[in-house]
């Protein structure tokens, strides 16, 4: 049976180094974005709607139409993470084709497999359409199972060399080539091909 997969693109890069950037361009023609969003970010862009509450995630993720909405959650992350992930699940199976961001992967999962309904996401979602861009600061510190089913790597600056020794090892880049990329350059691989593409530097 063909179906149309969604991809699962696992980011990687120190505090500002162009991730989120590179995101909002890499998004910039999805129709239906939902963005978990614990920074607060997403949110402030134009055209996006802000949701507080679980009843607002849910109703907001319901619509069929074209939408971005950012869960700005308060209280205990990780069980308003798992939220989250249950109802991109639920949008991308019942509604209607969506893609979505989740932000600071680091302090809502661990390096153990990923948890509850993120890691149904993870490995349910692409086969059902669902876009997925995993973004986190320190991957050696977050989820194994979003690192083992990405579809592509993309990588910034590191701020350490133990997370570009981790980085090299697990996703087959060039350990010299992470270790010397400057702020706003990235190098992407398809995990599918094994293709590594040349260094490139982001443009706003």
């Amino acid at each position: 049976m063909k179906t149309d997969d969604g991809r699962l693109v696992v980011i990687a890069g120190a505090s500002r180094s162009g991730k989120t950037a590179y995101t909002k361009k890499r998004t910039a023609t999805e129709s239906r974005l939902i963005a978990w969003d614990p920074e607060d970010q997403w949110a402030q862009l134009r055209g996006w709607r802000r949701v507080t509450t679980r009843a607002q995630l849910l109703d907001a993720v319901q619509g069929r139409g074209p939408m971005r909405v950012a869960y700005v959650a308060g209280g205990s992350l990780a069980p308003e993470f798992d939220f989250w992930a249950g109802c991109v699940m639920y949008a991308g199976r019942y509604v209607g084709p969506v893609a979505c961001i989740a932000e600071e992967l680091a302090d809502v999962t661990t390096t153990a497999k990923a948890p509850g309904n993120w890691g149904v996401l993870v490995r349910r979602g692409l086969k059902r359409g669902i876009s997925i861009y995993a973004i986190s600061q320190r991957w050696s510190e977050a989820d194994k199972t979003a690192v083992g089913n990405a579809s592509e790597f993309v990588i910034f600056r590191q701020s350490s060399g133990d997370d570009v020794r981790y980085l090299a090892r697990k996703t087959g880049v060039d350990e010299a080539a992470i270790a010397a990329l400057q702020p706003l350059q990235f190098v992407r691989r398809d995990a599918y091909t094994g293709n590594t593409d040349p260094v490139q530097k982001l443009r706003f």
